[in-house]
């Protein structure tokens, strides 16, 4: 949903680098323990649920955190449910997160932008052999890890919020409905591996207001290549250096992420994705399959931006 952009600072001060630091060191302990003891699929289920929330850590209120984590399991449970009822019943549902998505008015809440990911993804699990049980509890441990760090975050100032007309959220729940039909559509009929790649690239460059979305896909774009450009080069190197670049990467991540820094979230947020994914493919191809991702994710996002805007002007003028 679109926000306010800001002049973000560059700087990370010590705290910023400790809490972030702090918060990759308990998800992954607690992650951890959640495979050894629980399956895979309610770690992963953490996993998804954290990244979903990462964004609200620092929400101004109480009522809007736990609002957000109601929303996440809302999303979870569906996308579940959905999983394996066919692509139409998936392409429904997607229509229906993106058009909720941007009439729910839960202020900061607005940043869960990834809820088409996250339908996708926990979709999938259905297809893995969890059970519902295991996207709960899950989901639940992720929102715990969230909530417990939100209590001893310093929270982001009411003035940051800013308000938007129905004008605004009609032409972004038609504009993200159509951008994720396309997507899913399009990546099933050449059967690229990561539309989740390019699902995440495109809420991104939506949620920004119409006239900050050229700027956003190109800090993305920029910020994928010099990205993928890094990872390459670390994965050549020897173990476990490769490893410990990747843990920095996801904690540089977190840190500009909640500092509200945008282009060095996405400079560190290509390696640590590159970093940790297991394929068949070389680091070579993975940076070009990201590449490839980040650019018909901004192109969709663009266009799809440009024509509803015109579609909801023409109407307006009427």
């Amino acid at each position: 949903m679109p926000q306010d952009a800001g002049r973000p600072s560059v700087g990370l001060s010590w705290r910023d680098v400790l809490f972030a630091g702090l918060l990759v060191a308990v998800a992954a302990a607690v992650l951890g323990a959640s495979q050894l003891l629980i399956g895979p699929n309610t770690a992963l289920s953490g996993y998804l649920t954290i990244l979903f929330l990462l964004s609200v850590v620092r929400a101004a209120s109480w009522r809007t955190r736990i609002l957000s984590v109601a929303w996440s399991l809302s999303v979870a449970l569906l996308g579940f449910v959905i999983g394996g009822a066919g692509l139409w019943v998936t392409l429904v549902a997607l229509v229906v997160v993106c058009l909720l998505q941007a009439f729910v008015g839960l202020g900061e809440a607005a940043l869960l932008t990834r809820s088409p990911v996250n339908l996708l993804a926990f979709a999938s699990l259905n297809q893995s052999g969890a059970e519902v049980w295991h996207v709960l509890l899950g989901s639940v441990i992720g929102a715990g890890v969230i909530l417990t760090f939100s209590a001893i975050a310093k929270s982001r100032s009411d003035k940051s919020r800013t308000s938007m007309t129905m004008r605004q959220r009609v032409s972004y729940a038609v504009a993200t409905s159509a951008g994720a039909l396309l997507i899913v559509v399009v990546a099933r009929l050449t059967d690229f591996p990561y539309v989740g790649w390019v699902l995440l690239s495109f809420c991104i460059v939506v949620s920004v207001g119409a006239d900050q979305r050229v700027t956003r896909g190109y800090l993305r774009i920029v910020g994928s290549v010099v990205g993928a450009l890094i990872a390459v080069l670390l994965s050549m190197l020897p173990s476990p250096i490769p490893t410990v670049a990747a843990v920095v990467c996801v904690v540089l991540c977190v840190a500009y992420v909640n500092a509200g820094n945008y282009a060095l979230f996405v400079l560190f947020l290509t390696p640590a994705v590159l970093l940790t994914t297991s394929s068949e493919h070389s680091s070579l191809m993975l940076g070009i399959l990201r590449l490839e991702a980040v650019l018909f994710a901004t192109a969709v996002a663009i266009v799809c931006s440009l024509a509803v805007d015109a579609v909801v002007a023409r109407s307006v003028r009427r």
